[in-house]
């Protein structure tokens, strides 16, 4: 995080930094219900179908029907692109819902100071 921050133009963060304090506030503050966990849930549900489902399927009809990248020996290049930009339109949006919760997470356990190992408890 601190690094992200050091290739920020110095005036862009002294521009962000209400908006972080309002970020880091809620993060220290925010516990999770039953209803803030099904309404979280969801709403990741509808954008993980929207960026990895209906988004790249409409890229590959788009090319292949309107756009003409078709499978054929002058197209091929046209072809191999069009699933290039498949695979990134879904892998993206994949990798940002494993990658964004864990960053969040580690985040908020810094601002309320718990320490990066698991909590123990219970038996062993």
């Amino acid at each position: 995080m601190k690094l992200a921050l050091k290739l920020v133009p110095k005036g862009m963060q002294e521009r962000a930094q209400p908006l972080v304090r309002r970020i880091e506030t809620f993060l220290r503050e925010f516990e999770w219900t039953w209803t803030k966990a099904v309404i979280a849930a969801v709403a990741l549900w509808a954008f993980g179908i929207t960026f990895i489902g209906l988004i790249p399927s409409y890229w590959l009809y788009l090319a292949g029907q309107k756009l003409n990248w078709v499978d054929t020996p002058k197209r091929f290049l046209w072809f191999e692109l069009r699933d290039v930009i498949a695979a990134g339109l879904f892998s993206v949006p994949f990798g940002l819902l494993i990658i964004v919760p864990y960053y969040v997470q580690k985040w908020r356990r810094r601002l309320r100071s718990e320490s990066e190992s698991r909590p123990t408890g219970g038996y062993r």
